[in-house]
């Protein structure tokens, strides 16, 4: 094998890694809810132990809507049955609560507060949609992050 077809493999092994290396593990399946107007979308992305997500709401009458940002799941309870979705990727804001769950009782209470919407609402679990395709939902997020910044 001479220099310039071991120079080519190595480039190409370079290129294959970094296209891993951008696209992360992501959930099969979406969870949806609805809130009102509001629909909400959330994809795991990497590992579950990960705790990231993807969260995007639709129906928002601002610049927020249809945009997909990143949270982690922080837990309140050493259980985690309360827990809260954050992020920090909403501008203006060091970090958001787009989502809170706990549990009392044996219920589970979900609270909504879109970004940039200082108001509590509540969500309710709908079907997940048929035709969702993770791969275009990481890609559309990817696209997004590139002009917020």
């Amino acid at each position: 094998m001479n220099l310039k077809s071991l120079i080519s493999i190595f480039a190409m092994l370079i290129f294959y890694t970094n296209l891993q290396a951008q696209a992360p593990e992501l959930g099969k399946y979406p969870k949806s809810y609805k809130s009102g107007d509001y629909k909400v979308t959330i994809l795991r992305i990497g590992p579950e132990e990960d705790n990231t997500v993807l969260i995007k709401v639709d129906g928002l009458d601002s610049s927020f809507d249809g945009e997909i940002y990143k949270h982690v799941k922080k837990c309140d309870t050493s259980d985690c049955t309360s827990f809260k979705y954050e992020t920090t990727e909403i501008p203006g804001k060091k970090r958001w609560w787009t989502i809170q769950q706990s549990t009392q009782w044996g219920d589970e209470y979900m609270k909504f507060f879109p970004p940039g919407i200082d108001k509590e609402h509540s969500l309710k679990e709908e079907k997940r949609p048929k035709d969702f395709d993770s791969g275009k939902y990481y890609e559309t997020y990817q696209n997004q992050l590139k002009t917020r910044k």
